[in-house]
């Protein structure tokens, strides 16, 4: 059989594929195209349920497993953050800074008070003013650069 796949092959102008590495390529789109794994493991003539399928071909089926993961999260519901009760230091001050840019109190353009003030102000470490600047910053709320203070987005 062997044999005859090469001539057939050569005939063809396949490159040289050995006829087992035939075997893995097709489990491993039959795995890929969502063909559960006991009957994969049956056309493969693995009788164990699927273990030796599974750990031959695990490294194989990672792109079946990002599309499992993404699939899964499609369907859970994100939480609301506007229900949750803001507890940590950081989080007071960024929803405090929020409301201020929601009420056009700090309009766009506008520069925020420096991180030590805002530190004094909230009784805090200049690291917890310093995060709810960066929390603003990835809300998209204020843009920050290094050396200067950070600004109301536009």
């Amino acid at each position: 059989m062997t044999q005859r796949y090469r001539r057939i092959a050569t005939r063809l102008g396949l490159r040289s594929i050995r006829l087992h590495a035939l075997r893995h390529y097709t489990a491993t789109e039959l795995l890929a195209a969502g063909v559960d794994l006991r009957t994969v493991a049956g056309r493969l003539g693995h009788g164990d349920g699927g273990a030796t399928t599974l750990r031959i071909y695990a490294g194989r089926v990672a792109e079946a497993d990002r599309r499992a993961a993404a699939t899964i999260a499609d369907l859970m519901p994100l939480p609301d953050l506007s229900k949750r009760e803001v507890t940590s230091p950081y989080e007071r001050i960024a929803a405090e800074l929020r409301g201020q840019i929601a009420a056009g109190e700090l309009p766009p353009g506008a520069q925020l008070p420096t991180i030590v003030e805002l530190a004094a102000r909230h009784q805090v470490a200049v690291g917890a003013a310093r995060r709810a600047v960066a929390v603003l910053a990835d809300n998209g709320l204020v843009i920050v650069s290094r050396g200067r203070r950070a600004t109301v987005r536009g």
